[in-house]
């Protein structure tokens, strides 16, 4: 496409500062407060924004754009639904233009979606801009996520880009450093905002020794020296870094500090009289990396702080240095993608770990590129290695020779197979097991006794379990697990139950090799399963009545360290499981865990003969009323004529109507309703009587749901009520949820659509909120008759298939009172819509993920 002449235009754009120049391209007439937000980003990074609307008029316009690109650094483009302004003897509008011209700048672009009436003219400039690759392609939907995209993006850009050669400013003179600061190898990818954040600690007078914490291959040092470029400015004697991975002696950290900075040690009594003689009074920023081989030197850089007022220290650590003017700045891993299967190529893209990955990739394999056929495997890469940028870099440099797939396939067997790094890296951090070793060899012996043990925990735990499991009193435990996160070899979690322990699961592959060849490893297993049998034992009132939702949440925190127990006394003592699987049971319904429940009472039920009366009592009911929840009507009705037998010999009060209700749940497998209602009503009236406020509910939702089916409407409403009470009362989504699901099938078979949508949009709520995918889908299934109630065949078919897909892939099967109704809704829309369409909907639906579903059901359209 040939381009107009440009007008002649000397006029000189220059900002007092010297600031880089952000330009920025948008349409004047659409955007306006996403171009203030930009802009207001911008200058929050101390950058110009060149925006065309601040230009003097007398030029015309295109030569006024084009004299702005000539003089920028940067270019931000902004699109939504116009084209723009095209300008006299213009082939293409300015905005197209402005484009192009940029093409020698880093370009950011930034296109807002949803956009309905996009101009298709500009449809094709996207996919053009597309194909050209800019440093960043991304979407957003308002002013405030465009906020933080771009700041986001120009902290990235600038760190990779601009820090390392960044000419000094016209007028002042070169730092006296002696030696340049190392140059960063790789990409520092989505590290942004914490060189804003690092670099703004290092700018304040206040915050004179900052110390970046973490565990080994986090970046800590990439991103000292990132923040320190950045504050080149603010320390005009020098910047200076000083490696100490060598150093294990005060005096050798002192002196390492002196010939960095070039000072003099010949004559001196101390390496640090002559350091500090020579720092004097002036602004200065020291980088001291790898401060954890020298501790006992941080009394010696208090004192050189003292007598240095303008020195600024920036140390990286695995441990905080303890002195009182320290500001720690721990270093996290990289985010991961929140959903990764719910996220489109372009958002997995933009996660960091994920472009990390890539980047790397990219530098082995020039062609790499993420597409729908890797990108799961990726994804899943990056969250094994927790966003551990050395783990993630060295796994992308597998890519040489091993598509995603197969070196995830090779990551579920060793971390060994992430191999060595490159060559100019230090040799501890040359694979992930020398950088682990490295930390834990500074360790002492309770340290590393300590950390061995709690290998044996799975994700995450409380430092009372650390004592008990440990056999050591608390407060060592406490004193230890203090040393051992000041180390960064566990991270510490304050959640709304307590202080949680964690670590990071690279790390405690390494350190679990070192449990497995202990000689006691046998009794901190053992330890492990009665500890955790023992928080089992004490949640079973709890999770019976008021205060249960604490419990479940501090079980499903536990979740793995109950599963490690488990399959402990299964393969050692399974004498305490049947009553810790009838404990355990209301927690596995309300929060997905039946599937892998069923595995281990499928293990233990051919013992049942050998257990008393009891035992065999509540392995029998577990197994009934699992397999009923999962969909095996057979395995339900064996397990319940072994169970029935043995009721009138229950002697707990709470497990006999506990066995009266899994006799309910399990008529209704063979079309006796009548007889599931007189059960589920005698076990109604016995968990009234003992005040068991979580049996009652459940009973009582039965009840309701079985007199719904019999038309015994009043009734059910009454029932059906008090069980939503008590769900409330009790605090627990799951029972609401059920209770408001089962309310709105009621309304809807009595003929009031209105009401049923409402209660059923507060269930699906409800649902979401329980965290239980049963009851997603039984609501689910409910708005697939209202939805055909209400006309909309296809979305009923639609929503059908939703709550289908969902079931199968979760192991599950509706309840058998609703399946009758499920079967003659489908039976119905085959006939309506005929055996194509239909199918066509069901399949779709099928397919939805959960968000999806939830919005298709909730959609208004849906009732038209």
């Amino acid at each position: 496409m040939g381009r107009p002449a440009a007008q002649e235009f000397d006029a000189v754009i220059r900002t007092p500062d010297q600031r880089l120049r952000v330009f920025v391209s948008s349409t004047l007439r659409e955007l306006a407060d996403e171009r203030m937000a930009v802009a207001q980003a911008i200058n929050a990074l101390r950058l110009t924004p060149v925006m065309f609307e601040q230009g003097a008029r007398p030029h015309p316009p295109q030569a006024v754009y084009r004299a702005y690109l000539a003089q920028s650094d940067i270019f931000v483009g902004l699109y939504w639904q116009e084209y723009g302004w095209i300008g006299s003897g213009m082939e293409i509008s300015g905005l197209e233009d402005e484009f192009d011209l940029a093409r020698a700048l880093p370009r950011l672009v930034y296109v807002k979606e949803p956009a309905p009436e996009r101009d298709s003219r500009l449809a094709d400039l996207l996919a053009h801009i597309r194909d050209a690759a800019p440093s960043s392609y991304r979407q957003f939907r308002d002013a405030a996520e465009l906020s933080r995209l771009v700041s986001h993006d120009l902290a990235t850009l600038l760190s990779e880009r601009f820090a390392a050669g960044r000419p000094a400013p016209a007028g002042e003179p070169p730092p006296r450093t002696t030696a340049p600061l190392p140059v960063g190898r790789t990409s520092l990818v989505g590290r942004g905002w914490a060189i804003q954040e690092v670099a703004g600690l290092l700018t304040r007078t206040d915050e004179r020794l900052v110390t970046l914490t973490g565990p080994g291959g986090v970046g800590k040092t990439r991103l000292a020296i990132a923040a320190a470029e950045r504050s080149r400015d603010r320390f005009p004697a020098g910047v200076v870094f000083v490696p100490l991975a060598g150093a294990t002696e005060p005096d050798q950290v002192i002196a390492g500090i002196a010939r960095q900075c070039g000072a003099d040690l010949a004559g001196t009594d101390t390496p640090l009289r002559a350091l500090t003689g020579h720092l004097g009074d002036e602004r200065w920023l020291l980088i001291l990396d790898n401060m954890e081989q020298a501790l006992d030197a941080a009394a010696d850089l208090g004192e050189l702080l003292a007598r240095c007022p303008g020195v600024t220290i920036l140390a990286t650590s695995r441990t905080v240095l303890e002195l009182r003017a320290e500001r720690e700045y721990p270093v996290p891993p990289l985010p991961l993608p929140a959903e990764p299967s719910t996220m489109s190529i372009e958002e997995l893209a933009a996660t960091p770990a994920v472009a990390l990955f890539v980047d790397r990739a990219r530098a082995v394999r020039y062609d790499f590129t993420l597409t729908d056929r890797n990108s799961a495997a990726v994804a899943e890469i990056c969250r094994r290695l927790e966003g551990l940028p050395l783990a993630i870099e060295l796994a992308a440099a597998r890519t040489r020779l091993l598509d995603p797939a197969s070196l995830l396939s090779r990551l579920t067997t060793s971390l060994d197979a992430l191999g060595t790094g490159a060559a100019d890296v230090p040799r501890r951090q040359r694979t992930l097991r020398a950088t682990v070793e490295w930390s834990i060899d500074l360790l002492d012996g309770s340290e590393r006794s300590l950390l061995e043990t709690t290998a044996v925990f799975v994700d995450g735990w409380t430092v009372e379990a650390a004592a008990d499991v440990a056999n050591l009193g608390e407060t060592q435990t406490l004193d230890l697990t203090d040393a051992l996160a000041r180390h960064s070899l566990i991270q510490l979690d304050h959640t709304e139950l307590g202080t949680r322990c964690r670590m990071l699961e690279t790390v405690r592959a390494f350190v679990a090799e070192r449990l497995t060849a202990r000689s006691d490893v046998a009794r901190i297993r053992h330890r492990h399963a009665d500890h955790y049998q023992s928080v089992a034992r004490q949640a079973d009132r709890r999770l019976r009545g008021a205060g249960q939702r604490e419990w479940v949440e501090r079980l499903q925190a536990e979740a793995g360290n109950l599963a490690a127990a488990v399959r402990w006394y299964l393969d050692h003592d399974p004498q305490p499981l049947p009553h810790l699987f009838r404990v355990l049971w209301p927690f596995w319904s309300q929060r997905d865990h039946l599937g892998e429940a069923r595995d281990w009472i499928d293990a233990l039920l051919p013992t049942v003969d050998g257990l008393d009366t009891q035992a065999q009592a509540e392995l029998l009911w577990t197994a009934a009323v699992t397999a009923r929840e999962v969909g095996d009507d057979q395995g339900a009705l064996a397990a319940r004529e072994r169970l029935e037998p043995l009721l009138p010999r229950v002697d707990d009060p709470y497990l006999h109507a506990a066995t009266q209700l899994a006799m309910a749940w399990t008529s209704t497998m063979v079309a006796d309703v009548e007889g599931a209602l007189r059960e589920a009503l005698a076990a109604l009236a016995e968990f009234t009587s003992q005040d068991e406020p979580l049996g009652t509910a459940s009973a009582a939702l039965t009840v309701g749901s079985l007199e719904t089916t019999t038309g015994r409407y009043d009734e059910a409403t009454h029932h059906l009520h008090d069980a939503r009470d008590l769900g409330m009362h009790l605090d627990n989504a799951w029972l609401a949820a059920t209770s408001q699901v089962l309310l709105g099938t009621l309304a809807l078979v009595r003929g009031r659509p209105a009401d049923a949508r409402a209660l059923l949009d507060e269930g699906l709520d409800l649902s979401l909120a329980a965290y239980s995918t049963q009851l997603v889908t039984l609501c689910l299934g409910v708005f697939a008759q209202l939805t055909f109630v209400e006309g909309n065949q296809e979305r009923s078919a639609l929503l059908a298939g939703a709550a289908d897909g969902m079931r199968k892939r979760a192991g599950l099967r509706v309840w058998p009172s609703l399946r009758r109704p499920e079967a003659e809704l489908t039976n119905r829309l085959r006939t309506s819509l005929g055996e194509t369409d239909f199918d066509r909907a069901f399949s779709t639906g099928g397919k939805l993920t959960r968000r999806e579903a939830v919005a298709a059901a909730h959609d208004p359209d849906s009732r038209r």
